[in-house]
């Protein structure tokens, strides 16, 4: 019986041996089992809260009103704050400009601007719809003191209308001879400007001119005048006179300048113009009214001061060769309607 009793014993301190470790064992899986099962738990509950608040806002926004009324406070106001309320209700408001500080108030229903009709305001000036594309300037040229209207063509191009006229006298000396000589400037043109870039008020000018400008001149009293290298008496020759005008009466014009009277910002513009008109060598024509005028049919004297007053126009039609090619400087104050 002792022998028999010690395996026994053996046997059970085995047993809780085994026990133990088996329990030992799967204690961290037990552990690791539970935490995982209270994360879960824990994701739950805050995925639900989330989703509780998200329908409450959800409710918020849609019972929400967005009338002016609704945002009104609910208390009664004061007569003070009524007064004041009147006061703003009386004003005169902007709605553009309220509707962009208050897109959602009740009166802006059909005012809050798409964005296409924003960008088009931008890019459209204020200036654009006030001007008329058409100016009227006044100028001071070589050609004279003139008025010159201009209109728009296209964004590149303008149309101008002008007149010039000015009139004067100077003491002038040609062939050996004194003249009293007044001078008439008168001229109307048509002409077109080109902008090569239509942001920049740089151009180039063509058109045309009628001319009539011209020179009437009358040769001052002397003992003798030298007509084409020939002396003769001032009493025979009398009142020597002459006239010198262009043969183009309709001239070319080409030109640059710096300016546009119709630019769409603004009002007022200052212009300047460089170009030349294209009048022919001046043609002149000389006169003696005095007593040998009526012997030019007499062959001797008449060839000699027909001849003479040839070669003093031919004299006088060479100096003044360099206008064949008129300068034209202008300078010039536009408003635009």
């Amino acid at each position: 019986m002792p022998n028999s009793t010690i395996p026994t014993k053996n046997f059970q301190v085995c047993l809780g041996l085994t026990t133990i470790i088996f329990a030992v064992a799967a204690l961290p899986q037990t552990v690791v089992a539970a935490e995982f099962e209270n994360r879960q738990t824990a994701v739950k509950q805050q995925e639900s809260r989330e989703q509780k608040t998200e329908l409450q806002a959800q409710n918020h926004r849609r019972d929400l009103s967005h009338n002016a009324s609704d945002l009104q406070p609910r208390s009664e106001p004061t007569l003070a704050e009524k007064n004041m309320e009147a006061q703003l209700l009386a004003q005169e408001i902007d709605l553009n400009t309220f509707c962009r500080n208050y897109p959602y108030n009740s009166r802006c229903t059909n005012q809050n601007p798409t964005p296409e009709r924003e960008q088009k305001q931008l890019e459209t000036p204020a200036a654009e719809s006030k001007t008329s594309g058409f100016a009227l300037s006044a100028k001071a040229s070589t050609l004279g003191f003139g008025i010159e209207g201009t209109g728009a063509i296209s964004p590149n191009f303008n149309g101008r209308l002008g007149f010039n006229y000015f009139d004067f006298s100077i003491d002038t000396e040609k062939s050996d001879i004194d003249y009293d000589a007044d001078i008439q400037l008168l001229s109307a043109t048509a002409l077109i400007d080109w902008f090569p870039s239509s942001r920049s008020e740089f151009r180039i000018t063509g058109g045309i001119a009628y001319n009539d400008n011209k020179v009437d001149a009358t040769a001052r009293s002397a003992a003798t005048l030298d007509i084409g290298g020939v002396e003769f008496p001032a009493a025979a020759v009398g009142q020597l006179e002459g006239e010198a005008t262009f043969p183009n009466t309709i001239s070319p014009y080409i030109g640059i300048g710096y300016g546009n009277p119709v630019k769409r910002d603004r009002r007022f513009t200052f212009s300047i113009d460089l170009g030349v008109l294209f009048t022919g060598s001046p043609e002149v024509d000389l006169n003696a009214t005095g007593p040998a005028s009526s012997l030019l049919d007499v062959p001797l004297v008449g060839s000699v001061l027909n001849d003479a007053i040839e070669r003093e126009e031919e004299d006088i039609e060479d100096d003044l060769d360099g206008l064949s090619i008129y300068p034209v400087l202008t300078l010039g104050i536009s408003y635009q309607f």
